[in-house]
């Protein structure tokens, strides 16, 4: 048997030797995938005999290509570096740089980005006077990429945007990274002697995550392989979870059509998951009827306790355990990095990351900014800490221009230097500013000044969270983000989800008769001055991520949050119960030791407390078992019972929701004494008290 062959299981030693002929590979979930294909190459190039410049491999991230390339080095040796191994973006923009003068381009064309896109459109603007109130830029960007990905049809003044938009690359000899894929099928389509120059250069085609293509990729794919059809694509039906930028699961189905007598296997064996695993992960699948049909299996056993369900009744107790779970494994020597929580949804984030701030357990937020550091909640916290010290700079050179008030840096610069020269309050440069050179940027000052008073009496008599609504709406805030992005709603929810903070700010402190100021003083020093645990890339840390985010990725425990309808799945018009489903797959199917499923009957979310029934995916996980092999649903509030006699001793560190950081001094039957690092007060608290809670530090 070839040496190539030898660590491969039967299913992938068929997938490496059916080399001529059209060939699909639905291939599970930790199944081998890239190992199947690295050695298909390598076996193509050593065992039969195939010139590796004549081998074309598609993968969908620069990562992946330059893991593919490691691998086949070291199976075929220095002659597999002649095989083309490319994202789909750049092999298309390696034709157009040899053939894009055929369609009216100029050679020398540059590719430009996002960023660069929007520009030229804010060019556009300015040029035929669109109203920005309608839509920004760059939501009009978003609007025309959607388009030319085929997620959305355009109309209307879209259309006109889209046409100048095109007209502009078209003149200024700019290719979008859209229009990389659109061009270069173009060419192919309406130059035949350039398809056929790449049909023979490249004989055997190789797709990696195929359920990721979108209409474009797969019609490129499909005319460069009709030639010869020794086009081999491999992927995961059950894993096509980004139909939003555009990708097609039928793209897999269709393929099985479009090509003659094609070879279909499929990878079934993990390497990932143990079996208890597993069959929960089969079970829900099986539900989605669109879907070739599979089962995992792996030789490892596991147990029954390799599944943890957890009912809560608040979701501060589903916070409140999986925070002291992931404490438990890090004390028991499991490395941070192992452990992920994975959300279908952002806003859920919050708790999480605040529940580990306050246990000083270090996290990252994976593929996606840390919740406290996003701009619309920076922006927000300036707005509320510049009516709390309007003398404050900082702040002030932060918001003025959120939303766009026109006033330049120059302007800004004369109010800092008078603030500084003359030891005036920033309202009092302000004042001078129009009383001596009156103009319209210094009406809109003054127009910001009143505002800011407005807002600085409301504060007082409104609650946190009415006031926080009032404050977006007087700003124009909220009206800049629903105009700036229409595909950007997250931002609106992020804000909407700082209300839930501000909530708590006043459940903490509201009894303590202090004022709004002060309670929101107190609230930023909790959460603010611990941020720095919080990085978004780092050494090591708890993974915190959306499902979507963590796709690919395996750690040793996972914890699946926020089981409920409406969250998980996400319930909404345009929402397809299939997707969300494999939504579920995806995160069920990312664990290696153990898997924690946690629901909660009421939630914090938008400011307000909303109730869901437990997630239809949480059910259909368990339904694969037999009852004596079903794992037991712990309520979470019977824990705390146990919870509450926990030992404390003399040099625990403590973190308590009102108190903060604090010393263990002295241990009683029913009551420990505390030492309190922010103002060095001794205070005696019970030991069941549910706003303490251990630290890691010790």
């Amino acid at each position: 048997m070839s040496k190539i062959l030898e660590n491969l299981n039967p299913q992938q030693q068929e997938a490496v030797k059916a080399v001529d002929g059209p060939v699909i590979v639905f291939a599970g979930a930790g199944t081998g995938k890239t190992r199947t294909l690295t050695s298909r190459i390598a076996y193509m190039i050593s065992e039969r005999n195939i010139p590796a410049k004549q081998i074309l491999a598609i993968t969908f991230t620069k990562k992946a290509t330059n893991e593919m390339r490691e691998r086949i080095f070291a199976l075929a040796g220095p002659s597999a570096g002649e095989v083309f191994i490319s994202t789909i973006h750049a092999f298309c923009a390696s034709v157009l740089r040899k053939f894009i003068g055929l369609i009216g381009y100029k050679q020398n064309f540059e590719i430009i980005d996002d960023e660069d896109s929007v520009r030229v459109l804010t060019e556009i603007y300015k040029d035929k006077n669109f109203d920005r109130k309608a839509f920004s830029p760059k939501a009009a960007h978003n609007m025309i990429s959607a388009y030319k990905n085929g997620v959305m049809p355009i109309g209307g003044i879209v259309t006109t945007l889209y046409e100048a938009y095109q007209d502009y690359l078209f003149e200024h000899n700019l290719v979008d990274f859209d229009d990389l894929l659109l061009l270069a099928k173009k060419v192919f389509t309406l130059h035949k002697e350039v398809l056929e120059y790449f049909q023979d250069r490249f004989r055997y085609i190789l797709v990696d995550e195929f359920q990721d293509t979108n209409m474009t990729q797969y019609e490129i794919i499909k005319i460069l392989g009709q030639k010869y059809q020794n086009v081999f694509v491999v992927g995961d039906d059950d894993q096509s979870i980004y139909s939003f930028r555009g990708a097609v699961v039928d793209n897999m189905y269709a393929f099985m059509k479009d090509f003659d007598n094609v070879t279909l296997i499929k990878l079934t064996q993990n390497y990932r998951s143990t079996n208890a695993l597993l069959v929960g992960a089969n079970t829900l699948i099986a539900n989605n009827v669109l879907r070739e049909k599979k089962e995992l299996f792996s030789t490892k056993k596991g147990e029954l306790n390799d599944v943890v369900v957890t009912e809560s009744t608040y979701h501060e107790d589903e916070v409140r355990f999986v925070v002291n779970e992931i404490a438990h494994l890090i004390r028991g020597g499991v490395n941070p990095n192992q452990i992920a929580v994975l959300y279908r949804n952002n806003v859920v984030s919050r708790n999480f990351e605040l529940a580990l701030v306050e246990a000083r357990i270090p996290y990252v937020i994976y593929g996606g900014f840390s919740y406290l550091k996003r701009r619309e909640i920076k922006d927000a916290i300036s707005y509320l800490k510049f009516l709390l010290e309007p003398d404050n700079l900082f702040h002030f050179k932060r918001i003025i221009n959120q939303p766009s008030r026109g006033i330049g840096e120059k302007t800004v610069e004369k109010i800092a230097e008078r603030c500084q020269m003359y030891q005036e309050t920033i309202f009092e440069a302000i004042e001078w500013l129009h009383a001596n050179n009156s103009s319209n940027k210094t009406s809109v000052l003054m127009e910001f000044k009143a505002l800011i008073e407005n807002l600085q009496k409301a504060l007082e008599q409104m609650p946190l969270v009415e006031f926080f609504d009032y404050m977006l709406d007087k700003t124009g805030y909220l009206e800049m983000l629903s105009q700036e992005d229409v595909f950007e709603a997250n931002r609106v929810e992020n804000l909407e989800e700082f209300k839930s903070i501000l909530y708590r700010f006043e459940q903490i402190y509201d009894n303590e008769g202090l004022s709004k100021k002060e309670i929101l003083q107190m609230g930023f020093d909790e959460i603010l001055l611990d941020e720095t645990l919080s990085t978004d890339t780092g050494t090591s840390g708890v993974v915190l991520s959306t499902v979507h985010s963590a796709k690919g990725l395996e750690f040793d425990y996972v914890f699946v949050v926020a089981l409920e309808e409406g969250l998980f799945p996400a319930l909404r018009e345009d929402s397809d119960i299939e997707e969300e489903r494999r939504v579920a797959y995806v995160a069920f199917t990312r664990v290696k030791k153990k898997i924690y499923l946690s629901c909660a009957t009421t939630r914090l979310i938008y400011g307000r407390i909303v109730r869901n029934p437990k997630s239809r995916f949480l059910t259909e996980y368990l339904m694969g078992r037999k009852d004596q092999e079903k794992p037991a649903i712990i309520k979470t509030e019977d824990l705390h019972l146990d919870e509450a006699s926990r030992d404390f001793h003399v040099s625990d560190h403590i973190y308590h929701s009102a108190f903060g950081y604090g010393l263990v001094i002295a241990v009683e039957e029913t009551t420990i004494q505390v030492l309190f690092e922010k103002d060095k007060s001794i205070r005696k608290i019970k030991k069941d008290h549910p706003s303490l809670r251990k630290t890691l530090e010790e």
